[in-house]
């Protein structure tokens, strides 16, 4: 048995009622077995492996219900250390691959830009050596945010933190500025007036340091001084004796009229499907592209959607595959006619939506007046807006020397 475990051998059963003229064909043919033994109705029975596999022609001939039970040997057991050392080998492997990935970008998400478009911010980020595949420990997120904060006047702030292989910006913008201008921001301890950004009619102010110079109901002018940051000083008789420069400070309420105007002409251009479409895939591999395209049709006008998306191994550790799957959806133009009542309910949403703008900013409206006039051209929607603006300017005071 010593040399046939380092050849190898099988551990085989037969059927009893067969069994005879089956080990009978074997003997003719020098097939050697060995450890027969009966096991209920079964014979069991060892051979080689080489005998083995000469097996074959006679259970063809005499077809019996023949069944392995083991392999047993030098050859398997090599095998299977072998099996098992690949599949160790592997694990490892994968294990090496996950840490030295996990030390990368590999997917970088925005949140909160509304007036700044993901493909600026990407730009951006790869102008400034942040991308794809980047090193986790070459990003300062700290840095990073000054950086952008710097560089983007309409952001006010920013987060950016590193999850997993994932880079997470969230910004938020600032969407309240008007085409009134910017007040001059300046410390308290500096001598300033409260100024008008708007034409109205003062709806009430309270003054808490400074001097009013307007009262409730006065009409003024962008730029009017409104509390003035000039204080007299009097003497026991109420007579003056010096000024004093401070810091204006108080509330300032106006009825301010906003004009509103809104033109829709009555033609426009429509887009008319065709109902013809295909679908493209690129498959990302780190920071290379293979297309995909089954169908490559030439349309004049099309829309594209595209949707991405990165294989992610758990929660927010992302790898550098993925895939980009894009839709082109034909579709002609064609000059149309609004009717009365479409352009009518376009201007009436138009209008609703300037209003929410409007209430968003924190402003009071007080009373709208607006009217709706068409024609065989075009339709127009023009009035006026009345509402309570609390946004006041601020004018340093200049100081005279004589």
């Amino acid at each position: 048995m010593g040399i046939l475990w380092f050849k190898g051998y099988t551990v085989l059963e037969i059927e009893s009622l067969c069994a005879e003229r089956f080990f009978n064909l074997c003997a003719n043919r020098g097939i050697r077995i060995h450890k027969l033994y009966p096991d209920g109705e079964k014979c069991i029975f060892t051979t080689s492996i080489d005998d083995y596999y000469k097996l074959k022609p006679i259970v063809k001939k005499t077809r019996p219900h023949i069944k392995m039970r083991e392999k047993k040997g030098f050859p398997f057991m090599v095998g299977g250390v072998l099996k098992r050392q690949f599949f160790i080998a592997g694990i490892i492997l994968f294990a090496a691959v996950i840490m030295i990935l996990g030390r990368f970008v590999w997917n970088i998400r925005l949140d909160g830009n509304h007036m700044n478009s993901d493909d600026t911010l990407y730009r951006y980020l790869r102008e400034n050596g942040i991308a794809y595949g980047t090193r986790i420990s070459e990003i300062d997120c700290e840095e990073l945010e000054a950086q952008i904060r710097r560089d983007f006047d309409n952001i006010i702030w920013v987060s950016a933190a590193v999850h997993g292989t994932s880079l997470d910006i969230d910004v938020r913008e600032n969407q309240d500025e008007t085409d009134y201008g910017k007040v001059t921001e300046t410390t308290l301890t500096t001598p300033s007036d409260i100024v008008s950004l708007y034409d109205g009619v003062v709806y009430d102010i309270v003054a808490r340091s400074g001097t009013p110079v307007v009262k409730k109901a006065d009409a003024v002018k962008k730029g009017d001084v409104l509390i003035s940051g000039r204080v007299v000083i009097l003497d026991e008789a109420y007579q003056p004796i010096k000024e004093k420069n401070v810091y204006a400070d108080g509330d300032v309420r106006l009825l301010v009229e906003f004009s509103y105007n809104d033109i829709l002409d009555r033609r426009y251009i429509k887009k008319e499907y065709s109902g013809h479409s295909y679908k493209s895939v690129d498959i990302r591999m780190f920071n290379f592209t293979m297309p995909f395209n089954m169908y490559n049709e030439k349309y004049e006008y099309k829309d594209v959607v595209t949707n991405s998306s990165n294989l992610c191994l758990y929660q927010d550790f992302y790898l550098p595959f993925g895939a980009d799957t894009t839709i082109h959806k034909e579709y002609t133009l064609k000059e149309s006619l609004y009717t009365d009542e479409e352009m009518e309910n376009i201007l009436e949403q138009n209008f609703t939506y300037y209003l929410q703008k409007i209430e968003e900013k924190g402003i009071q409206i007080i009373e709208n007046n607006v009217t709706i006039s068409i024609n065989d051209e075009q339709a127009q929607m023009s009035g006026s807006v009345y509402v309570i603006e609390s946004e006041c300017g601020r004018e340093e005071i200049s100081i005279e020397y004589n």
